[in-house]
């Protein structure tokens, strides 16, 4: 990775950094003793994304295993609606998105959503939501608020035009 010098018995050249590897096993170690008590905080506010969603989306579906799932991850769906429609209207607003990271720029849907035997119509309309350590319940109300704005506009725009939800 690193070319040069031959340090380190050939494995990289350079020094290691000494101070560093003492500092990133205590890092870890704090981590550790936070851990726990975050994932129960995220996980709350994730399901409280999630209750205010389901009141206001009738159909809106959570997709995965709700018993056993990461507490930073909702990953939804509100079928008929395209999630490109949701998300050119609150890009700028949220950071939210229709699958995984390392899926970025891919276009075609999610195969892990096919491999789940979603309807297509679910699969389109599928979103991904993450909640980290520094959420807060202002900010999951705000959001909640914000697609279920979203929502209902594309609804109204889609009854008034007479065609599917754009």
């Amino acid at each position: 990775m690193i070319y040069g010098g031959g340090h380190q018995q050939g494995f990289r050249s350079g020094t290691l950094n000494v101070p560093g590897i003492p500092g990133l096993g205590e890092a870890c170690r704090w981590r550790q003793l936070e851990m726990e008590h975050d994932e129960s905080v995220i996980a709350t506010l994730r399901n409280q994304l999630q209750n205010l969603l389901q009141a206001a989306i009738p159909n809106l579906l959570v997709n995965g295993d709700l018993n056993n799932r990461l507490s930073g991850n909702l990953h939804i769906s509100i079928p008929d609606i395209p999630n490109s429609a949701i998300i050119a209207r609150v890009r700028h607003q949220l950071a939210i998105s229709t699958g995984a990271a390392c899926s970025s720029g891919v276009v075609a849907p999610s195969h892990v959503l096919q491999a789940m035997n979603l309807a297509e119509n679910i699969i389109e309309g599928a979103l991904r939501i993450g909640i980290g350590k520094f959420t807060t319940r202002q900010e999951i109300e705000k959001t909640s608020s914000l697609i279920i704005s979203v929502v209902n506009k594309i609804h109204s725009i889609s009854t008034v035009v007479g065609f599917p939800a754009l």
